[in-house]
């Protein structure tokens, strides 16, 4: 789900099924270009460099704060390919598997490569570069920034997959309200994980938050320390016992307490979901893990709902009484049509008899609506030349479609007539914008957007660099005029908003004001008020015709099921209280002693100049190896570089040049056979469209041998 599931290398790679198709198509050809930057060369294609700038600038930025807690500088150069979509990202040669749904970057170790789509977000494509550049940083400090270390044996040092990607999401976001709320969930079940146990999903928030326990109780540079502990002693546990003095089995204690401290005062006074809604999947006895995006039928008999329950992610029907299924009514991830349905960006929407569905699909090389009878499953597709679609509502009037499109590193409302056949973009701008909703009439849509202040869109005098993205609010625009307004103005997020249908002008949504996602309902005319206060969080809003019934997805016992609210036009206020959480929030600093050790000759005592002479050689013969050290030391990337210019980043042309990604080979002797041996060499370009193999298997003499050549 989107901005509920957090995006990063190979997230679900191996969690579902194998998606549709296995070979990589290539639907159309990139153009490709490159800027550099000190530390990064960004490749990405289109006439537009926006994207491939605000890459290069938070890269930069990412690179200062991972290196000063890792107390490393990167030694290589960092390629970062982009993509204007998933639909682009599925189709690069740099990683050769499939990039199923879920994966929102992937950083790869033969030429420590970080790739990366852009889906609409802009916050959300920060929080993964950050997050992947964590992983760039750790193999050119472990790895020396290439496979080769490993395969020649000169590091043994497999990092355990929570320490990697929990340290990436911590270095990259700190800490949110959704990872508050998996590991507020996390802390009163009755079996905490161990450390070692972290695994899948919960290797990115449990390790994120291990990370942050020993970050709060032993300061940030100890996360410095134990990764060169780890590299020193070339065992991840014997790391954390050098740097920490404990192994997995006292960090686990240690951090099952500081949960509970944390977590535990959360609970009095907050609600179970089941105690203010009726619970209509168990993910426990379908041995799942998402029932998500729920839609109920305006005539309020059916929910249309996204469930991994089958192993692959399909829609299914559910009787909007208790729950039991009725049909399954998409199959998905498994056929041509149904490549992939948006598990991260779902949306699910009725026509307004009930007898249709609109969802928007992955389907070849770009997405597509499908407008879906639930009863004979006849289904007709809609095609735009958009870079991605997701979230569809169907007016009131059932003629119109609103949907969020992608196209160029921007993310805009659009709306389609279906009796016409045109395509209406509502926003034309570069702010992210997501979760369209039609009001009752069908005169206005409700969505939500970063665009802050500047409702026109136009961006006069900022870029997106200069404006805060990471902060959203509730917007309405005419349909008519293109006229938007903003409704909430808060320090905190709202997302999922709905129209009441039988009341004008009022809206329901969730907000984590609180530090917890709760559902809130606003009269337009009056102050919002909150009508949950739960312990975990609600999500995906969806109203009957006649609001009697509120349904919506919430996360509890480690999983995710659909509720049932009745009444919600009646529901009494209520009065979360803040969460630990965000009433420390700002208290504490993410200041560090810089002991990184190319910058100890800024360092100046007094006593001395100012140069750092600890690794000096003073034999006259060796000073030449001096000269070579303080370049790596000093300068350790080139900022020559560069192609910053005072009126921006200078693009170039790609050019295709090989490098080596691979060499292995061995040499035996035998008594019987004489001499034997093997090697091979593996060459590319940097997209990986060109590649080249080629070795030998000797046996005896060269004219038995067998060669290849690829």
């Amino acid at each position: 789900m989107k901005r509920i599931i957090i995006i990063s290398s190979l997230l679900l790679g191996g969690l579902f099924a194998q998606s549709f198709g296995q070979n990589k198509v290539q639907y159309k050809e990139f153009d490709w270009s490159i800027i550099s930057s000190p530390n990064f060369d960004i490749y990405f294609y289109g006439d537009d460099t926006h994207l491939a700038e605000f890459t290069a600038e938070v890269s930069e930025e990412a690179h200062e704060q991972i290196s000063k807690h890792l107390r490393w500088t990167l030694k290589k150069r960092v390629s970062i390919i982009l993509y204007h979509s998933h639909n682009d990202f599925q189709q690069t040669n740099v990683i050769w598997q499939y990039m199923q749904e879920g994966i929102g970057g992937v950083t790869e170790l033969f030429k420590n490569r970080v790739v990366l789509p852009y889906e609409g977000d802009y916050e959300q494509f920060r929080h993964v570069i950050h997050h992947e550049l964590v992983h760039a940083l750790l193999n050119d400090m472990i790895y020396d920034g290439n496979i080769q270390s490993i395969i020649a044996g000169r590091v043994k040092l497999q990092i355990p997959l929570w320490v990697n990607e929990g340290l990436s999401e911590y270095l990259s976001m700190n800490w949110d309200t959704k990872a508050d709320m998996t590991l507020r969930d996390l802390s009163i079940n009755e079996q905490m994980p161990t450390v070692k146990q972290l695994e899948s999903y919960m290797a990115y928030k449990g390790g994120q938050s291990v990370w942050k326990f020993i970050a709060e109780k032993y300061g940030r540079e100890k996360i410095g320390e134990i990764i060169t502990s780890m590299k020193m002693t070339q065992n991840a546990e014997k790391g954390f016992e050098r740097a920490l003095g404990m192994d997995y089995e006292d960090l686990t204690k240690k951090w099952h307490k500081y949960l509970k401290k944390e977590y535990w005062p959360d609970v009095a006074g907050r609600d179970e979901i089941e105690d203010i809604a009726k619970r209509l999947t168990d993910h426990k006895k379908s041995k799942n893990y998402y029932n998500i995006s729920p839609s109920v039928s305006p005539d309020g008999s059916k929910i249309a709902v996204l469930s991994d329950r089958s192993g692959y992610f399909d829609i299914y029907l559910l009787d909007a009484i208790d729950g039991e299924e009725i049909r399954r009514l998409v199959k998905g991830n498994r056929s041509v049509d149904f490549e992939e349905l948006k598990m991260l960006q779902p949306g699910i929407s009725w026509s307004p008899d009930s007898k249709k569905i609109v969802i928007a699909a992955k389907a070849g090389k770009a997405d597509a609506l499908y407008l879906i009878d639930v009863k004979t499953r006849k289904k007709e597709k809609l095609t735009f030349d958009l870079d991605g679609i997701f979230t569809a509502d169907w007016s009131p009037d059932g003629k119109k479609l609103t949907f969020i499109g992608t196209d160029n590193g921007a993310s805009d409302v659009y709306v389609y007539n279906l009796d016409t056949e045109e395509l209406t973009p509502m926003t034309h701008d570069i702010y992210s914008d997501s979760e369209p909703s039609w009001d009752r009439d069908g005169t206005h849509i409700v969505f939500v957007s970063d665009r802050a202040d500047d409702v026109s869109g136009q961006m006069i005098h900022k870029t997106m660099l200069e404006h805060d993205y990471s902060q959203k609010d509730l917007y309405s625009i005419d349909v008519s005029t293109k006229e938007i307004t903003r409704i909430t103005d808060t320090e905190h997020n709202e997302d999922y908003p709905i129209w009441a249908n039988t009341e004008e002008n009022t809206l329901f949504y969730v907000s984590d004001g609180s530090g917890v996602w709760n559902i809130y309902r606003h009269d337009l005319g009056s102050d919002p008020v909150s009508i949950t206060n739960i312990l975990t969080g609600v999500f995906q809003l969806s109203l009957t015709e006649d609001d009697d019934h509120l349904v919506f997805s919430g996360y509890a016992d480690m999983g995710w099921d659909v509720y049932s609210m009745s009444h919600p036009l009646e529901k009494e206020e209520m009065s979360p209280t803040s969460t630990s959480y965000v009433l420390n929030r700002g208290k504490g600093t993410e200041d560090l002693a810089d002991l990184r050790r190319h910058k100890r000759g800024d360092w100046d005592s007094g006593r001395f100049s100012g140069s750092d002479f600890s690794d000096h050689i003073f034999a006259r013969e060796y000073d030449h190896y001096n000269q070579t050290r303080d370049r790596d030391d000093d300068e350790t990337v080139s900022q020559d570089t560069t192609d910053l210019t005072s009126d921006g980043y200078i693009p170039k042309a790609y050019k295709t040049r090989f490098s080596l990604d691979m060499v292995n080979g061995y040499a035996s002797f035998s008594n019987v056979f004489g001499a034997q041996g093997m090697t091979m060499f593996a060459f590319s370009d940097m997209l990986g469209d060109h590649q080249i193999y080629f070795g030998t298997e000797m046996v005896i003499d060269l004219k038995r041998s067998d060669y290849f050549f690829s």
